[in-house]
């Protein structure tokens, strides 16, 4: 090969692109036109050198990774997704605390790929959900994580419990002694419902995420500062890879954490 694959892969965002497109599939070059919005005479170039190279093979008007593509693709893919996902919100992901993400999720930041920054305006400071509680009414499972406690946790988590929603609650221990606390007689009534868990995570509040909540069809994180405060801002997707990605991290954590059968915790074995 005359070109050295690693410049032909990173130095052009078009081949990369196109690589990428074929990675999921056949495509023919109408089809490659529209998905990427490009020009015919502007991406014809790039698809020379790409068969020059022995990455993609053309079958008439079909163009397909070839084998060598194959490989290479599968191998560069997790870089080129974390390079991206870490790149959409740069400011947002460089202030963050991400020791409380574990180092196998870490690894592949990369399924969280198109997740996007959503910042509560001044009206909405206050809200638990500003604008999302939509996206988890009408789920069968709802898992929840927080480190940081809100007025409005428990009267969420108990409206789906009757709603014979299956709920997780994680909370850290400061959290609980909060909510058992202020808010006793909710928190008795959830753990009354057969369908609704409550755990405690005894460790250090910062050391975990300060949010996760996940439902059939969406998930929202939330991390601390590198200061250990949290902002508001909240990472939303609703994508497969981004779903299967967040219930890892919340299994990771409800593992680590000890299941609560009173809201007088001390009387828990």
């Amino acid at each position: 090969m005359k070109l050295q694959l690693v410049n032909l892969l990173f130095f052009s965002d078009k081949r990369k692109n196109l690589l990428l497109l074929l990675y999921e599939g056949p495509r023919n070059i109408d089809e490659i036109l529209d998905l990427l919005q490009g020009s015919r005479i502007s991406l014809l170039p790039h698809l020379k050198k790409l068969k020059e190279e022995g990455l993609i093979v053309q079958n008439e008007d079909v163009y397909q990774l070839s084998i060598i593509g194959n490989i290479l693709i599968t191998k560069v893919r997790p870089l080129m997704d974390a390079a991206s996902t870490l790149e959409e919100n740069d400011s947002f992901w460089s202030h963050r605390k991400l020791d409380s993400i574990p180092f196998h999720l870490l690894r592949r930041i990369g399924e969280l790929k198109g997740i996007q920054l959503v910042e509560p305006g001044l009206t909405h400071g206050f809200d638990l959900f500003p604008k999302m509680i939509n996206h988890f009414t009408g789920s069968s499972k709802v898992m929840l994580l927080f480190s940081y406690f809100h007025p409005q946790i428990p009267s969420f988590s108990l409206e789906f419990a009757k709603k014979d929603v299956k709920v997780q609650l994680i909370l850290s221990r400061d959290s609980f002694d909060r909510f058992s606390g202020d808010f006793r007689d909710t928190g008795e009534e959830i753990l009354a419902k057969k369908n609704a868990t409550i755990f405690v995570h005894a460790g250090n509040p910062l050391e975990i995420p300060s949010l996760i909540a996940i439902s059939e069809t969406a998930v929202l994180l939330g991390f601390f500062n590198k200061k250990g405060k949290f902002e508001g801002q909240y990472l939303l997707s609703f994508e497969p890879r981004a779903l299967a990605w967040g219930r890892e991290l919340f299994e990771y954590y409800i593992e680590r954490s000890e299941k609560v059968c009173s809201m007088n915790y001390s009387d828990c074995s």
